[in-house]
Formats: structure tokens, C-alpha cells, sequence
């Protein structure tokens, strides 16, 4: 027995809930009625032949009781929609097969259903309206991800007819051999299993395939569209300038599939705030129009920059100019999206005596909002004559301590949260623990780390440095010999660079390497590493960094869904993406820093989108000689008695919470007439 509604469990509460309730209905007293008479004699005569009729009414009362129990039981019931795992009544089991997948999306060349998807939803509505009460069937949705999307095997035509109705195309590619294994496990050991297979045949074909079909299923597949060409978006995507975040390009590719050179009509649209995807019906800014030349099976990449833009987003449209008469045969691939990340200078706050050298390196970024502040200022100062870092970190985005001369006053011992660089701290106010050693040398630097991309540093020569301790491998930037001179460390509310060394010290100084070291350190304080290039692919799973303090994530998806209470681990959340569009991702922790996420995905796949192949067929053991359409017998001796008289309702009753429905009302009509007849009163 399962359950297609509630389960047990689930309802267990509310029936205990139900139940106490209406039992304190029962046991309230009715209040009587204060009528003064004239003549207690009479009265008294009438009390005493109700005292003796008493157990009847209690009688009376215990049998309504128990009534709108059954009632409620009967409600339960319904709403649990039991039925049997193993159907023995059925004569024929059908596993209907529709690939979901973004090839299905191109034009079917066939009168009745303008798309190849549209044909095959026709096709199955079809097979599902042939259905009798001895039929069974269960719809298979086939695309990156394959799914029983109506639940088991079921004879509910128009449950299956509204799952028909809901489905739509994917994004993606299609996985047939995942679709052909979950098909032939749901046959598996059934009465007369069918298997119907609606695609494109947009898959390579082979034996193994074959072999996923079971030998004891009937196997028919059925075919839309024929080879075309086809023009398609294979990549559209936006990035911010490492040197310069306020700026930024466009990269754009296109591909002509066609026989034919083909010339086209570029758009780059600027969209709304709001729009999840590109709604044709507004009107939209025109950031780029141009027109590009493709010969046959070629690709162009162009690149755009300084764009007009007054939204993050945009969206990139494709159509054919010449020739006029060529007909795009797929549109899913003719648009894409493309998200430019958000970026906001940040505030930082300088506390050197006077180090030209760095001054220099971060003035060199016109990205930086830059204070530089003498270690004398009042407002760096404490009462007590220190670095007030608690203060400086809560006001300011960065703070960076330069002890390069070795003049600072010593921290305050204040819990700070924050970002902060140190650069030569003493041991006395080194986040880490450290010891002063004489010419360094380099060992290593780890590339990996983001703080050192593009850095040369193995060369680097220092005259003296602290070597910091306690080090994790994932912490470290740059090691000497003698111990680690560069470190970076990120907790729930502090992130933290430590240079070990005096820049003056150094020949840093006169390398390119500082200001790119300032500028990875700087992205990296401020989580912009992990918006570099903000596009994702559909039909992947996407792993999405997310800043700390973030357990959990609600994810809005292009079509309006949303995946709520995703889990977040290690800092990225993990989602697959079935449609083209922008998501969006909301931390459900009201955090001080916590913000709105959007990310764009395109369908960017060059093999879904090459439609001049050839449609695979698949063949299985046993061809089917009889349909969904064939009318089996039903006979007395064969078939029960529920099973007939389900036989003579719609479609849609055909269940036992049906008959669970209509009792309950018989019952409910029953107790009406008992009250009114005064039988039960």
C-alpha cells in the first residue's frame, strides 16, 4: 500500500487534534432553558419519565459520536489517497518517455504542433486519452535530469494529462541512458510492460543503449524533425577589469550551422531591474546592434566595451537578415543573458607615517577610496595613546597598518571585526606568532591562493623579517626557509593579510608586483574574487561562492520557482541549472553584510544546438502489437466488483478516496435527517 497524499504520519496529529475537539463537543451539557410554569406537580411527572429514558439519549449520543469519527476517518482517508503498490488488476503497464531537452525546442516541420516538443506532449496526451480503467502508466520527463513526473503507475487520466500539460522544455541536453534505465526499472516485473520513447533522436545511439530496454517490454519510438541548420548564441558573457572594477567588457560568439553563409542582426539589450528573463513585450535601451557575417560552420567572437548600460543586466538577441527566406529552425539558442557583477569602491583607511611607496600603489587605482592617516591623528588614537583598530575597522571597509619604518603605536587590545593588512607588525601586536629573522629566502609562493595571482616573487630579496607560525597550508601566500612570511585568514567576522616585512626593506618597492599585490589582496578582503566572470552554463551543477556567515540560501530561478532552504557548505551552494536566465540567491541570516545574489545562465551547448545530425533510432526485442488505445475485456469472472463500479465513474474518481468521499457524505446526510427527524435528539 502507498500513500499519493498525505502520509499517515503527517495527518496523525490532526486526527488526535480532531478528535479531542470533538470529544469535548460531546461531553459539553446543553444548557436548558429557565421557563417558568404554573403547576410543578405536572412537570415533576415529565422529569421523571426523561430520568428514565436517560440511557436511551446516551446511547444516542455514542452512536453520533462514533459517526462523525467515521466521518473524520473517512475524510483522513481521502486525503492520504491509499492505494496498492503491487496493482493486480492492471492489464498494462505504460512507461511514456518524453524528452524535455533543448533540441525539442526546434521546429517539427509538421502540421498541428509548431515544435518537436509540442508533437511529442501531443503524442502523449493522445496514448493517455486511450487509457482504460485496466491501464496503467507512468510519464518519464527527459532532459539533464530524468524524473517520473507523475508520481507511480496510475490509471488517472486526468492527473497524467495535467502533468502533459505542465512539462516544458529544458535547457539542456538530454541523458537517454538515464531515461531508458529509470524506464526499464519501472517495467520491471509489471504485466504487460509498454515502453514509449517521444524524441528527437538528438543522442548517439549504440548497443548499450539498446541493451537498457528490457527484453520482456514492447518498444516503440517515435521521431520528430528533420536534419536543419540552425544559427545559435555559444557564448555571451560580461567581466570587470582586474586593474579597473568600474569598467568592463563583453565577450560574444556566434555559430552558423547552416549550408548557406548566413548574415545576422546582433542586440545587446539593456534589461530591467525586475527581469528574470527578456520580456519581449517592453521596450529596451539598444546597448550594441550590429550586423555580422557568418560563412558556413563558422564562429566569430567579438568583444565589447564602454557600454551604455543603466542595469547590471543584459541580454543578447540573434536573427537572421539574409537570407530572408531562411527560417531559424530554434530560438532557445538565439538568446542569451549576461550579468555584470556589482562593484562598489571600497572605503579604505591608510595609517602610515608617510610611506610614498605605498601611497603611490594605492593611489595607482582609481577604484579605491583612499584616507591616509599619520599615526599621531586623534581620530586613530585611543584614550590611551593606541590604535583604536575596533573603531577604524567598524568605520571603514579596509584598514591597513603600515609599520614599514617601525614607528606605529601599539594595538588596542579590543575584540575588532573587520579587514585589515597588516605590514610588518611587532610581535607584540602580530596576529600570528613571530620571530624576527636576517635575510629571508624565498621558497615558495603559492599561486593558488588568490592574494597571489599574477605575483613573481621567488626572487623577492628582504633584509629581515618576522616569520609567522601556526600556519594552515590554505592560509599561506609566500614561505621562506625560515617560515612563512606572507599569510591571509578569514574567520566568521574578521579577514586578515600579515606581511611579514618592512616594504622599505625590500625590493618590492620597485616591482610591478606591489600594486597587484594590493589589488588581489584588496579583491580578496572584499570577496570580489569570486565575481571575476559571473556566467554559468546550463545543464551543469553550478558550485556558487558565497561570503561567511551564510548556512542557508533561498534560490529564485529564470521561470519563478524557487528552491527554498538550500544548504550552504563551505562557503558555496550547489545548484543545477535547468533554464536559461538570471537566479537569484537570498541568505536566509540577516547579516550586516549579507546581500542579494544574481547570476546568469546561458544555453551555451554546441552539440545540443547541431541539428543537421541524423535522428538515432532505438530498437527493442519485442515491437508493440497492441497500444493504449486497445479496449481489453472485462468480465465478471475477472474483474471485481470495486473495479467495476470505479469503471463507471470519470476519469479523474477512479480511486478509492473517492468512494471514501461519497461515504462520508452519505453519512453526513444520514445524520441530518436522523437530527431533524428528532431520532438522534
Amino acid at each position: 500500500m502507498i500513500f499519493n497524499g498525505y502520509t499517515p504520519q503527517t495527518l496523525l496529529p490532526f486526527l488526535i487534534a480532531a478528535a479531542v475537539i470533538i470529544a469535548i463537543l460531546y461531553l459539553l451539557r446543553v444548557r436548558r432553558r429557565v421557563v417558568s410554569v404554573p403547576y410543578v406537580g405536572l412537570w415533576r411527572e415529565v422529569m421523571e419519565k426523561r430520568s428514565a429514558r436517560r440511557w436511551h439519549d446516551w446511547v444516542r449520543r455514542l452512536l453520533s459520536f462514533l459517526l462523525i469519527m467515521v466521518v473524520v476517518g473517512l475524510i483522513a482517508l481521502a486525503l492520504m489517497d491509499p492505494r496498492q503498490e503491487a496493482d493486480d488488476t492492471a492489464r498494462r503497464h505504460a512507461v511514456i518517455v518524453v524528452d524535455a531537452s533543448a533540441s525539442m525546442a526546434a521546429s517539427s516541420g509538421r502540421e498541428g504542433c509548431e515544435t518537436r516538443f509540442s508533437c511529442a506532449i501531443k503524442d502523449a496526451q493522445e496514448l493517455v486519452s486511450h487509457m482504460t480503467v485496466n491501464d496503467r502508466a507512468v510519464i518519464i520527463e527527459a532532459a539533464g535530469i530524468v524524473s517520473a513526473v507523475s508520481g507511480p503507475f496510475q490509471s488517472d487520466k486526468s492527473a497524467l494529462s495535467k502533468t502533459l500539460s505542465g512539462m516544458q522544455v529544458h535547457s539542456t541536453s538530454l541523458d537517454i541512458a538515464k531515461a531508458l534505465e529509470l524506464a526499464g526499472n519501472l517495467a520491471k516485473d509489471r504485466a504487460n510492460p509498454e515502453i514509449y520513447l517521444l524524441t528527437d533522436g538528438q543522442f548517439e545511439s549504440g548497443e548499450a543503449l539498446s541493451k537498457l530496454i528490457p527484453a520482456t517490454a514492447a518498444f516503440e519510438q517515435r521521431t520528430y524533425g528533420e536534419p536543419v541548420g540552425n544559427l545559435s548564441i555559444e557564448a555571451f558573457n560580461a567581466r570587470r577589469y582586474i586593474a579597473n572594477r568600474l569598467g568592463f567588457e563583453v565577450f560574444f560568439k556566434a555559430h552558423n550551422g547552416f549550408e548557406k553563409p548566413v548574415t545576422a542582426r546582433l542586440k545587446i539589450l539593456d534589461l530591467a531591474d525586475d527581469e528574470m528573463l527578456l520580456d519581449e513585450s517592453r521596450e529596451h535601451h539598444v546597448a550594441v546592434e550590429k550586423t555580422l557575417t557568418l560563412a558556413s560552420g563558422d564562429s566569430e567572437l567579438r568583444l565589447y566595451d564602454n557600454l551604455t548600460l543603466t542595469s547590471g543586466r543584459m541580454a543578447a538577441t540573434l536573427e537572421i537578415v539574409d537570407p530572408s527566406d531562411l527560417v531559424d529552425p530554434m530560438m532557445l539558442d538565439n538568446i542569451a543573458y549576461a550579468r555584470i557583477p556589482d562593484y562598489s569602491k571600497p572605503d579604505i583607511a591608510c595609517i602610515t607615517p608617510g610611506n610614498l611607496y605605498l601611497e603611490a600603489a594605492l593611489l595607482l587605482n582609481e577604484n579605491y577610496r583612499v584616507s591616509f592617516m599619520k599615526p599621531t591623528d586623534s581620530s586613530v588614537l585611543n584614550a590611551d595613546g593606541q590604535i583604536d583598530l575596533e573603531n577604524l575597522s567598524a568605520s571603514h571597509d579596509i584598514v591597513i597598518l603600515d609599520n614599514s619604518y617601525r614607528n606605529l603605536p601599539h594595538l588596542s587590545k579590543s575584540d575588532w571585526q573587520g579587514r585589515v593588512i597588516f605590514i610588518n607588525p611587532d610581535v607584540e601586536d602580530s596576529p600570528f606568532s613571530a620571530k624576527l629573522v636576517e635575510n629571508p629566502m624565498i621558497e615558495r609562493v603559492n599561486t593558488k591562493h588568490a592574494v597571489a595571482r599574477w605575483l613573481s616573487l621567488k626572487n623577492l630579496n628582504i633584509a629581515r623579517a618576522n616569520v609567522f607560525s601556526g600556519i594552515k597550508n590554505d592560509e599561506l601566500i609566500m614561505r621562506a626557509i625560515e617560515g612563512p612570511l606572507m599569510v591571509a585568514r578569514k574567520t566568521d567576522n574578521r579577514r586578515m593579510i600579515a606581511v611579514g616585512f618592512s616594504l622599505v626593506e625590500s625590493d618590492l618597492i620597485f616591482r610591478v608586483g606591489l600594486p597587484v599585490f594590493f589589488i588581489n589582496g584588496i579583491d580578496w578582503l572584499m570577496d570580489e574574487n569570486s565575481d571575476p566572470l559571473r556566467g554559468f552554463e546550463t545543464g551543469t551543477a553550478w558550485h556558487v561562492s558565497l561570503p561567511d556567515g551564510i548556512s542557508r540560501v533561498d534560490v529564485t530561478r529564470p521561470d519563478g520557482t524557487r528552491l527554498e532552504n538550500m544548504p550552504v557548505y563551505d562557503n558555496a551552494v550547489t545548484i543545477y541549472g535547468e533554464y536559461s536566465g538570471f537566479y537569484r540567491i537570498e541568505p536566509k541570516e540577516i547579516l550586516s553584510k549579507s546581500r542579494t545574489f544574481e547570476y546568469a545562465a546561458n544555453f551555451s551547448n554546441a552539440i545540443e544546438s547541431d541539428l543537421s545530425r541524423e535522428a538515432a533510432e532505438l530498437k527493442g526485442r519485442i515491437h508493440l502489437k497492441t497500444t493504449l488505445g486497445d479496449e481489453p475485456d472485462l468480465s465478471e469472472e475477472d474483474s471485481s466488483l470495486i473495479l467495476r463500479i470505479l469503471s463507471h465513474l470519470p476519469a479523474s474518481s477512479q480511486y478509492i478516496w473517492v468512494l471514501a468521499l461519497l461515504l462520508a457524505m452519505f453519512i453526513l446526510a444520514a445524520e441530518w435527517l436522523t437530527y431533524h427527524r428528532r431520532w438522534t435528539v
